[in-house]
């Protein structure tokens, strides 16, 4: 309604303030849209392929209502430094940020006890032997085993971003890249492309294309991230600006240069990555030895260790949810949008592209 119009030189003036609060309205529950399939895969389909079972059906349905309530009504905190939001909403909305973290640590708990169980089935010994247990050569496991590893780093740049006195160090600094590369490109796409380690086989009838190559694909992902992301935190640490092409800038300190470094090289190790993932999908579609009806692949749904006629029944309601989602954006969102529709100022002028 506003930023395209105004891009395109059809409305005269914008006004930048609402159109932020908009943009970051839709855009930080958008990466839940990305998330929750991720999410979806670790608690119903990686315990049965890690050979073990959920931990708990009540704690993951738990999980994502929780998710639904207290990410929908969030994006303020993208907006902390801006002019014209009052202090009590930024805060509001701090605080809002900071709850999120609980339904993280909740999966964390349920996931991690998932896997161990896994794990100790499989004949793991010790506090930690379980994991050395895990099917690390089923390449589907392996991806998003080190996906959850790398989403770990990201909650915790994230729970920094929350902070309104911390993030004003951070903000629109390298730093913000850093943590959305270990969370949509970590978490999200690394898992997706484990999901597709099975999903493409399952829907071509076609076996996994060298699952060697694919199990080597995933850890040549993760270490070039590693690399990648930690130098981008690093970077907004010492203050390398974002959205900046930091190679024609004429004022480079001599203290980035090493960090900007091993952002080309954790990219480069990133690009070798993504072009394996490419060819494996590639040849295992045209390529792949056909799966006889013994060997036919199964969906990976995995069963609870409690069954779930055991959930609490107020767990599988919509309602309650619903409404109290509603009833926060409104009180998150409500008298923000409405003050700011009404003192509606399109000062910024439009631009004629073509």
């Amino acid at each position: 309604m506003f930023l395209l119009p105004w891009s395109m030189g059809l409305r005269e003036g914008v006004d930048p303030q609402l159109s932020r609060t908009f943009f970051w309205f839709t855009g930080h529950p958008l990466v839940y849209f990305w998330l929750l399939p991720a999410y979806v895969s670790w608690y119903a389909m990686l315990p049965k392929q890690a050979g073990g079972k959920l931990f708990s059906d009540p704690l993951a349905r738990l999980v994502f209502w929780m998710f639904l309530v207290l990410s929908v009504p969030l994006g303020f905190h993208h907006q902390f430094t801006d002019p014209g939001i009052p202090a009590a909403w930024k805060y509001l909305h701090a605080t809002l940020t900071y709850f999120v973290a609980f339904p993280s640590l909740l999966t964390a708990f349920t996931v991690i006890a998932s896997l161990e169980h896994a794990g100790r089935k499989r004949g793991g010994k010790g506090a930690l032997g379980w994991i050395a247990s895990l099917p690390w050569g089923d390449p589907s496991v392996t991806a998003q085993l080190l996906a959850g590893i790398l989403f770990m780093f990201g909650g915790i740049s994230g729970i920094v971003n929350a902070s309104y006195n911390v993030n004003l160090v951070v903000h629109n600094t390298a730093w913000v890249p850093g943590h959305f590369h270990l969370t949509v490109a970590s978490a999200v796409t690394l898992s997706f492309i484990g999901i597709s380690y099975w999903l493409v086989p399952f829907v071509t009838g076609r076996k996994l294309w060298k699952p060697k190559l694919a199990v080597w694909q995933s850890w040549i992902w993760f270490v070039g991230m590693l690399i990648f992301s930690n130098a981008m935190h690093v970077l907004g640490l010492l203050g390398a600006p974002r959205r900046t092409p930091l190679g024609e800038a004429p004022y480079i300190p001599i203290e980035w240069s090493g960090h900007l470094i091993r952002v080309g090289l954790g990219g480069a190790i990133l690009g070798v990555a993504v072009y394996l993932y490419v060819a494996i999908m590639f040849m295992t579609a045209v390529a792949g030895e056909k799966v006889t009806d013994e060997e036919n692949v199964e969906i990976p749904e995995a069963d609870s260790i409690r069954s779930p006629s055991q959930t609490p029944v107020w767990l599988d309601k919509w309602r309650p949810w619903v409404l109290g989602t509603i009833a926060l954006i409104v009180v998150a969102y409500g008298p923000q949008l409405i003050d700011q529709i009404v003192n509606i100022n399109l000062t910024s002028p439009g631009i004629r592209p073509f």
